[in-house]
């Protein structure tokens, strides 16, 4: 809904999804990025990210009604619980990532803690987008929520790299977690 905000989008749906620990050499690799092993559906991502450059996020799809996001600008006064379990009020000059009932992320930012991968998700909504730089990095200002995406997409990256990333991400994520 905010095509002005997000000339580039890209999602993957994964089906039977078996979310543990990553592979140990993916453990390291993030490691020596100066990142956390979290599970294999986040350390897809954040090693995706730091391999080609593109930042992607993970939606736990049985968290997400119909399964069907959307990019909007949020609404003044909405509010979201994002990963880091801050709640933050949203205004509309921030772009978010919802579903039909509420903001889910902040669009290349942070994602939403009720959508949040666990060890029990077994179907993934995979998004990689290429979002508007300055209106990125306003919103993290203004919520002093700056993050390595956020950081990534202030600079620009390529039309292409969503689609590429998306499909690698795929690829790594159903021979790690079986998934299809």
């Amino acid at each position: 809904d905010a095509p002005d905000l997000t000339p580039r989008f890209a999602a993957r749906w994964l089906d039977g999804v078996a979310n543990g620990p990553s592979p140990d050499w993916m453990q390291r690799r993030l490691l020596a990025a100066g990142m956390r092993p979290i599970s294999a559906a986040v350390d897809v991502t954040n090693y995706v990210m730091h391999e080609l450059g593109q930042p992607m996020h993970a939606y736990d799809a049985d968290t997400v009604p119909d399964g069907r996001i959307v990019v909007r600008r949020a609404r003044a006064g909405e509010r979201l619980l994002t990963i880091d379990h801050v709640e933050r009020e949203l205004d509309e000059r921030m772009l978010v990532i919802a579903d039909r009932d509420r903001p889910i992320g902040l669009a290349g930012i942070m994602g939403g803690a009720e959508t949040e991968v666990s060890e029990r998700t077994r179907r993934i909504i995979l998004e990689a987008a290429i979002f508007h730089g300055p209106t990125i990095r306003n919103t993290a200002r203004r919520l002093g929520l700056r993050s390595e995406a956020s950081m990534r997409h202030e600079k620009g990256m390529g039309h292409d790299l969503p689609r590429l990333a998306a499909d690698r991400a795929a690829r790594l994520l159903a021979e790690m977690t079986g998934a299809s």
